[in-house]
């Protein structure tokens, strides 16, 4: 039903009004977001897959959120290249800047222009970035809201540019670079070499913002060393007295990581379902600092602090059942070496190690792009993106997925890794077999299980 009313009424869609969900910053702020309705957000994919290409065409090459086959890793790789020993990073400056409110105050207009759709499809964008918030104002001003599908393109375009500003200084001297912008989304750095002048690049962003309706976050903006060492991306970035660089996690970020497992083993669900989701937790945070020197980052205290929690709790759950089956139950009472086996087991699992290795992510070709029609470079950037049991099914079916036999493409095409026989116990590579997701769903014994769980609710 919504497919037919995307295809016949795209070019005069009515977009509805927003609803606010307020969500908590790291400093005990709220951020609000606009989420608008599933049909509305289904057009905003439309638009984007149709407005995307052409702002790739001529994007940054420096420019890496929110961009198809680009990552943060890609950023930290640029840095590592400017800071590395080589480069005589521990004499250059580091201009860390935050432009306040990004999503909230931007400049219709100058967002609006660099978009490239049909006319149609330009006024309802131009309703969809004005709906109001249900409840609260009826028509927005300026902004796009955070929670829409197409916002962050849109931010994209406004700021395209932006990691450019200061190229000025080093062509009337027919030199190196002497500064270097990196920009993700919002967030920017910029390298300079010792006589950039950061006064001038700061005058630079003041203007560039301006006339996009923007402005710099004082508080967030600042000029250090290299030396001192900066955060950016959730990584802790510096270059110590001999000239060796190093890139770790941020403090912030490995509180978070803290946090959030603290968070998830005291939310009351069953053991089996907290320690799934600590799993997914600890796999995702080491999977994105693997190119990160990982020696001080262990995660052992917290390691030991479930370790305890779930000891504790299977003691009571032991005298618990020693009680209810008359038997003698003392309080404190050691485990014993089965059970204590069986925590230890339990633990390793919920903390999976992720091998890691400093910098050794391969950063993406100058200003290349998905949509450029070169798919050998990209088939071949995305079997580098898995490791493990993925990566070894990859190559042995050389990016090709056997149900369709299509090659596996970075823009769009996720991998998941298919069990044969169905026992996801069974981890020979004879079993493993990499599918695109649609042609996982479409395996036979997936559509089993499927039908046999809707007769069970029947």
């Amino acid at each position: 039903m919504l497919c037919q009313r995307l295809n016949k009424h795209w070019y005069h869609w009515k977009h509805q009004q927003l609803r606010r969900v307020n969500i908590p910053k790291p400093n005990g702020k709220t951020r609000g977001l606009g989420i608008p309705t599933i049909a509305d957000r289904a057009w905003q994919a439309l638009l984007k897959l149709a407005a995307e290409p052409a702002y790739e065409a001529t994007a940054g090459e420096r420019s890496y959120g929110f961009r198809p086959g680009r990552c943060t890793a890609d950023a930290q790789k640029l840095i590592f290249d400017q800071l590395k020993k080589t480069c005589n990073g521990k004499d250059k400056l580091i201009l860390e800047t935050d432009i306040s409110k990004c999503f909230d105050e931007i400049d219709h207009k100058v967002m609006l222009d660099g978009v490239v759709l049909p006319i149609e499809a330009l006024k309802g964008l131009k309703k969809a970035v004005k709906a109001g918030v249900r409840g609260e104002y009826p028509d927005r001003i300026k902004g796009t809201p955070q929670g829409g599908v197409i916002s962050p393109l849109l931010a994209n375009i406004a700021l395209d540019g932006f990691e450019n500003l200061g190229s000025d200084q080093w062509k009337k001297r027919r030199t190196n670079a002497l500064i270097r912008g990196i920009r993700y989304a919002d967030d920017a750095v910029f390298i300079c070499k010792p006589g950039a002048d950061t006064k001038k690049l700061r005058e630079d962003i003041d203007e560039f913002l301006k006339t996009r309706g923007l402005r710099i976050n004082e508080t967030k903006t600042k000029v250090s060393r290299a030396t001192e060492g900066f955060d950016f991306l959730g990584w802790r970035f510096r270059v110590n007295s001999r000239g060796v660089f190093k890139s770790t996690p941020s403090w912030e970020n490995y509180a978070d990581i803290k946090a959030k497992v603290k968070a998830t083993w005291k939310n009351g669900a069953s053991t089996e379902a907290r320690l799934k989701r600590i799993e997914s937790q600890v796999r995702g945070w080491r999977q994105y600092h693997k190119n990160c020197d990982m020696n001080k980052h262990s995660l052992w205290s917290l390691n030991h602090w479930v370790w305890r929690k779930l000891r504790a709790e299977k003691r009571r759950m032991a005298i618990k059942e020693a009680e209810k089956a008359r038997r003698l139950a003392i309080k404190g009472k050691p485990l014993g070496a089965a059970k204590r086996q069986l925590t230890t087991e339990q633990i390793k699992k919920a903390f999976p190690a992720v091998s890691w290795k400093v910098n050794d992510h391969v950063m993406v070709k100058g200003d290349a792009s998905p949509y450029n029609g070169n798919i050998s470079y990209w088939v071949g950037r995305n079997s580098k993106l898995y490791s493990g049991p993925t990566a070894e099914a990859l190559r042995r079916q050389k990016n090709i997925c056997p149900h369709c036999n299509r090659k596996f493409m970075e823009l769009d095409d996720a991998v998941e890794l298919h069990h044969i026989d169905g026992n996801h116990n069974n981890w020979k590579p004879k079993n493993l077999v990499a599918l695109h997701r649609e042609c996982h769903q479409a395996q036979a014994i997936h559509r089993k299980r499927i039908k046999d769980g809707l007769a069970k609710r029947r």
